[in-house]
C-alpha cells in the first residue's frame, strides 16, 4: 500500500501541513532561506504529522490548530536530523548532501536550532498548555538520548536494554508525542490519550528496529546511503548486538567492535580506511547471512502487535484502520 493510500483520511490536510512547513523557508535573509529550503526539500514520508491528524479524528477535529501541531512535530523531527547528521558526520541523507557538508558546522547547528525554535513557535500556536508541556518534555528526552549516545563508553559493549532505551529516547518518544498530543488537542478522554500514547511508543520502537535492519539489507539507492553505515559510524544497533551476543568470537565483528583490534586510532576509523572498511563489509555480510535479521524483525513485529492492541480501546473509524495499516507499513517497508 502506498503512503498516499494509507493516509487517505488525512491526505488533504497533510497538504496544508506541507504548505506550512514550506513557509518556514520564506525568510528575509537569503542564506538562511537557502539552507532551510535544502533541509525542508529533503522530505520523508510525513508519518509523524499524519499520526497527529489521525489521532485527533476520534474527537473534535480542530483543523487549524492540528495543522500547526503537525507542523511543529515535523519541524522538531527535522531539527533532530540536522543535529544527528552533524554528530554522526553523515555525508548524505536520503541521497542528498547533509547540511554540514554544504556549509560550516557552526551554520548547520544554528539552522538546526532555528528549526527547534520554529517548532516551538508552532506548538505554542495550538494554545494548549498540556500539549506544550508534552512537547517540551519530549525535546528533553531526545537531547538526553543524544547525550547518552555521544558520551557512552565502550560502544561495542552496549546492552540490548541500553539499545532499547536509546531508540525510545531518539525515535519512539517523538512518535509517541505525535499520537498523544493529537489526542489531547482533540479533547480526547484520558483513556483514549493513554491508548494512543501506547500506540505511538510501540510503533516508534518498531519503526527504528526496522530502520536498523534496513541499514544491513536495504537497497542503497532507495535508502540514499550505503549499507553498513551504522557500523561505519560506530553506532551499535540491534542486528549487530544480536550477532555479537551469539557469536562474540567472530573475527570481523571483533575488528569492528574493538577499535584497538585493527591497530588504528579514532581519526583513522572515522575515515574508514581500507582495513576497517573490509572489516565492516565482512561484518555486514555475516549479519545478513545469520539469523540476526529475522530475529530483529520478529522483535519489530512484537512491538507492532502491542501498538495494534492499544488501538482496541478506540472506536472503529477510518482513522483507526489507517493507524492499524500504518503498523503493517512500518514493519514491511523497504526504505
Amino acid at each position: 500500500m502506498t503512503t498516499s493510500a494509507l493516509l487517505a483520511p488525512v491526505v488533504d490536510d497533510l497538504a496544508l501541513v506541507e504548505e506550512m512547513i514550506a513557509s518556514v523557508a520564506r525568510v528575509e535573509y537569503p542564506v538562511l532561506g537557502q539552507l532551510l529550503s535544502h533541509i525542508l526539500r529533503t522530505r520523508g514520508k510525513r508519518v509523524r504529522p499524519a499520526i497527529v491528524l489521525l489521532a485527533a479524528q476520534f474527537n473534535e477535529y480542530r483543523l487549524d490548530r492540528l495543522v500547526r501541531l503537525a507542523t511543529a512535530i515535523e519541524l522538531l523531527h527535522t531539527a533532530t536530523l540536522v543535529h544527528d547528521d552533524f554528530i554522526d558526520n553523515s555525508a548524505t541523507r536520503r541521497g542528498r548532501p547533509t547540511l554540514h557538508q554544504l556549509t560550516s558546522s557552526g551554520a548547520a547547528i544554528l539552522v538546526g536550532d532555528y528549526l527547534f525554535a520554529q517548532s516551538a513557535v508552532f506548538c505554542t500556536q495550538t494554545a494548549n498548555v498540556r500539549v506544550m508541556g508534552v512537547f517540551g518534555e519530549t525535546l528533553t528526552i531526545i537531547c538526553d538520548g543524544e547525550l547518552r549516545q555521544l558520551f557512552s563508553p565502550a560502544w561495542w559493549q552496549q546492552t540490548r536494554a541500553e539499545y532499547y532505551q536509546k531508540i525510545e529516547s531518539k525515535t519512539a518518544s517523538l512518535v509517541q508525542t505525535a499520537a498523544e498530543t493529537g489526542a489531547i488537542l482533540s479533547g480526547a478522554t484520558e483513556h483514549e490519550i493513554a491508548a494512543l500514547r501506547t500506540y505511538g511508543l510501540n510503533l516508534g520502537m518498531a519503526f527504528q528496529i526496522v530502520d536498523d535492519v534496513l541499514d544491513f539489507v536495504g537497497d542503497e539507492k532507495t535508502m540514499g546511503k550505503p549499507v553498513g553505515t551504522d557500523l561505519r559510524q560506530r553506532t551499535l544497533t540491534l542486528p549487530a548486538i544480536w550477532l555479537r551476543d551469539q557469536r562474540p568470537e567472530h573475527p570481523a565483528l571483533e575488528r569492528v567492535f574493538r577499535r584497538d583490534a585493527v591497530g588504528l586510532k579514532d581519526h583513522d576509523l572515522d575515515q574508514a580506511d581500507g582495513e576497517f572498511e573490509r572489516a565492516v563489509h565482512e561484518a555486514v555480510q555475516t549479519i545478513v547471512t545469520s539469523p540476526a535479521i529475522d530475529a530483529c524483525l520478529a522483535e519489530a513485529r512484537s512491538f507492532g502487535e502491542r501498538a495494534r492492541r492499544a488501538l482496541e480501546a478506540l472506536r472503529d473509524i477510518p482513522a483507526r484502520r489507517a493507524l492499524l495499516d500504518l503498523v503493517d507499513y512500518v514493519i514491511d517497508r523497504s526504505s
